[in-house]
């Protein structure tokens, strides 16, 4: 691997030469010009068989360093960067060695071009030079073969300021030429598969970043280890191999994440750079529930809640919200409209509402969330301010929409679920695989026909039982689509190992207290103190239920998300 080089020198210009440079200058320049400091500078080639330097100037107003790269997009023929070393000198101070092959990346895949982006120091940049040397003893070598005997050269082909990254990626350019896009102090570990970004305290990115990488291949699982935390991801297996991406937003990857450590496949592209600014409300947070989880709320965009886009499905938005109150401002008058027994398709005043109990979490597909906000136009009812604010939000996403331009709503696609942060961690996962497990459902035709075919074929008893403890939650019972629909979460919502326990215990306890519905319980085992035929049947609807959610998307039963997040203790 070249290593950076770093130095002081006097600089000694002899040229009096200063022309505009044909090489291109782009991105956060803020206009600067780009000078050549002498002929030899102003196309960017340094022939192989007579290695020079290159010196360029900038001047006007040049941003600082903080927090970017200089992009030196150059070509050399890599059969012979073993014999040579091309030096790049930033404001007269330090200096860095360009890799001329892929080998500094334990890779031996040919690039005709290659785009290596250099950390900068936070003064302004203001002078660039290139030196090419040779670095065996050697005569240059003639690579040409053409009937002039022209030598090979190394060719700057452009320079750009951008927003500071590291990773690398292999990437196709116009008319199909191979390109490596890379930065320093990434690298492979001297054992195993493991890749390592480590850079030193002085070239690290300052404020909060975030985080992608393509997996071309993995063995069923994958590990990104940055700093203290450590992420797990889950795929499909025995599925056929195929790119993955994936990607960790800020707020939920810490600051400081060095050293970054990813092991577990095959990747195509890391990619580590300060996060976008994103717009609240209009443009989600993208990300797996998993990370939506363990996300800071340090880095939410507004006190109340924070608004995510499923990364999987992404017409799915996830509310996490501060408490129970702001949950309930946004979504309790939709939980009576939608699904509470004797309040369903009828707005209900604040008054009336005020003290009974909406939910801890919530689920709402496209269609009840249209008719919703339709009834609230049609009637002028006066919904509260975060009322209004779902509904610019639904709009926006494509949710819900005006029907041919009027001011009427309708369904658009997607669906909307909410989990708050005052609910307890074991919670707070309980609820997110039960509400994602909806989501799923609302978007999903098949889903939800293999939900119905389950409920069908369910035992007498064991259909008798949960219908009385949907009644008992106070669900309506008249709505089969909301039966199944529920159904199906309180199956998902926990792994198959716990489904006979829940079910042929907990829920079936609870049922036992109220004299006049445990009448439709089975017999009970005393000596186990549970309801076996109950834990037997339920036992297997779990089993049925997260073989396909596995096959189908890559989930199980009790998770919804791809990836686990450790934190630090």
């Amino acid at each position: 691997m070249r290593r950076l080089v770093l130095f002081s020198f006097v600089f000694l210009s002899c040229a009096a030469y200063k022309e505009p440079a044909a090489i291109p200058l782009y991105g956060a320049g803020d206009g600067a010009a780009l000078y050549a400091l002498s002929k030899e500078s102003q196309s960017g080639q340094i022939p192989l068989a007579a290695p020079k330097k290159l010196s360029y100037a900038l001047e006007g107003p040049v941003t600082r360093g903080e927090n970017l790269s200089l992009e030196v997009d150059y070509r050399f023929p890599q059969e012979l960067a073993a014999g040579y070393q091309v030096l790049v000198e930033l404001n007269d101070t330090a200096a860095w060695l360009l890799p001329l092959d892929a080998s500094f990346l334990g890779l031996t895949a040919s690039f005709g071009r290659i785009r290596y982006a250099l950390p900068l120091a936070p003064e302004p940049l203001r002078s660039i030079s290139v030196t090419l040397e040779k670095t065996d003893g050697t005569k240059p070598q003639n690579v040409g073969g053409d009937a002039n005997q022209r030598f090979d050269a190394f060719a700057l082909n452009s320079l750009g300021i951008i927003k500071r990254r590291y990773g690398f990626a292999f990437e196709t350019a116009a008319g199909g030429e191979a390109v490596l896009s890379a930065t320093p102090f990434v690298f492979p570990e001297s054992k195993g598969d493991a890749l390592r970004i480590d850079p030193p305290e002085s070239y690290r990115t300052r404020g909060r970043v975030e985080f992608q990488t393509v997996i071309e291949r993995t063995a069923g699982s994958f590990r990104i280890e940055a700093g203290p935390v450590r992420y797990d991801w889950t795929f499909l297996t025995g599925a056929a191999q195929k790119p993955e991406r994936l990607f960790i937003p800020r707020g939920a990857f810490p600051n400081d994440p060095y050293p970054l450590r990813i092991s577990g496949g095959a990747v195509s592209s890391i990619n580590l750079e300060i996060a976008a600014e994103q717009s609240f409300p209009a443009e989600p947070v993208l990300a797996d529930p998993g990370l939506i989880l363990s996300y800071s709320r340090d880095a939410w965009r507004d006190s109340r809640f924070e608004l995510f886009a499923w990364e999987g499905f992404p017409s799915i938005l996830i509310f996490d919200t501060a408490d129970y109150a702001v949950q309930d401002r946004l979504f309790k008058r939709l939980a009576f409209f939608t699904e509470k027994q004797g309040f369903r398709g009828r707005l209900a005043p604040d008054a009336e509402i005020a003290d009974l109990h909406g939910w801890n979490a919530h689920d709402y597909r496209a269609e009840d969330l249209a008719r919703f906000f339709e009834a609230a136009r049609a009637a002028n009812f006066p919904l509260l301010k975060e009322e209004r604010e779902l509904e610019a939000i639904l709009l926006n996403a494509g949710i819900i929409r005006r029907e041919n331009g009027t001011s009427r709503y309708i369904s658009g696609e997607g669906a909307v679920i909410s989990i708050s942060r005052e609910s307890p961690p074991y919670l707070r996962s309980l609820f997110m695989a039960h509400e994602g497990f909806h989501g799923l459902f609302f978007i999903d035709e098949d889903f939800r026909n293999f939900s119905r075919r389950r409920w069908d074929n369910l035992s007498g008893a064991a259909k008798r039982f949960i219908r009385s403890y949907f009644e008992y939650q106070r669900y309506d019972m008249n709505d089969p689509y909301l039966v199944v629909n529920e159904f199906m979460a309180h199956i998902l919502q926990q792994s198959v190992s716990q489904a006979a326990k829940y079910f042929g215990e907990t829920l079936a306890g609870r049922i036992s207290e109220h004299e006049w519905r445990h009448t439709v319980l089975p017999p009970k085992d005393e000596a186990a103190g549970n309801w076996p035929e109950l834990a037997e049947a339920f036992a297997a609807e779990a089993a049925a239920f997260s073989a396909y959610v596995n096959q189908r998307w890559g989930l199980a039963a009790g998770r919804i998300w791809r990836v686990n997040v450790r934190q630090p203790q």
